[in-house]
């Protein structure tokens, strides 16, 4: 396991790098959080991965910008938190791509939460990335958050959430590349925005439920990498000693 950075639209990322003995090309996966959490968050998952011959590689998002004082420049910031957050993992799919040990063309994606719904929009605007398991992703409609506006602002709000709108984003992802796990006990995110995120996705799209809260359970994480084994592939041998469950 490596401590790594590396350079995103002039900011340092922060990561973990899990590197599975030997020089042969395999697979790589991106782990991103939730809201809150950094590149420790998805660790142990990431770990499991990497003691099947997979290269994982946990991320801590972007650090944020100093708060706006007004609220249009507040409406502005989401914009560009989003686009940088996105970046951030375009940024690290071309440092797995620079590692002679990953093959290009087999990198997937993991997200929690928050990093689900980012996950949502990655689908469309990184084409590198050929599997992304998105874990309790949920999202209101646009309209749903300007009809709360102050009417002054909700133009500019309208604009601006469009433009980073996951609902839209996941509908234009590759048909087949995306899986969807979310809890029906899940007391986060509600129900109808996971629904949201699941009648948005394009055909051949997979959705499983699970009993379980918003973190989910080991089943589901047991699923999203007998998943991502099928779609990348994943075929190398377990690496000796490492725990791999």
């Amino acid at each position: 396991m490596h401590d790594v950075s590396f350079t995103s639209g002039g900011q340092r990322i922060d990561g973990y790098l899990l590197l599975p003995p030997g020089s042969a090309r395999r697979p790589a996966v991106v782990f991103v959080p939730g809201t809150g959490g950094d590149r420790r968050e998805l660790l142990s998952e990431a770990a499991w991965l990497a003691a099947h011959d997979v290269v994982t590689l946990t991320l801590s998002p972007p650090p944020p910008p100093p708060q706006a004082t007004t609220q249009r420049a507040a409406i502005a910031q989401l914009r560009s938190e989003t686009a940088r957050e996105v970046v951030a993992v375009r940024r690290a799919v071309d440092a797995l791509g620079s590692l002679s040990v990953v093959d290009p063309h087999r990198i997937g994606y993991v997200g929690w939460s928050a990093g689900a719904r980012l996950g949502a929009i990655v689908a469309a605007s990184e084409p590198r990335i050929h599997a992304l398991v998105l874990l309790s992703a949920g999202a209101a409609p646009v309209d749903a958050y300007v009809s709360t506006a102050p009417a002054a602002l909700r133009a500019q709000l309208r604009r601006v959430l469009r433009s980073i709108d996951p609902l839209r984003y996941v509908a234009r992802a590759k048909p087949g590349s995306l899986l969807l796990e979310n809890g029906r006990r899940d007391s986060v995110v509600p129900r109808a925005a996971l629904m949201n995120v699941v009648r948005a996705a394009p055909r051949g799209t997979i959705v499983r439920w699970y009993a379980a809260s918003h973190g989910l359970n080991r089943q589901a994480y047991r699923d999203a990498f007998a998943w991502l084994a099928r779609r990348l592939p994943i075929d190398g041998p377990r690496v000796p000693g490492a725990q791999t469950a």
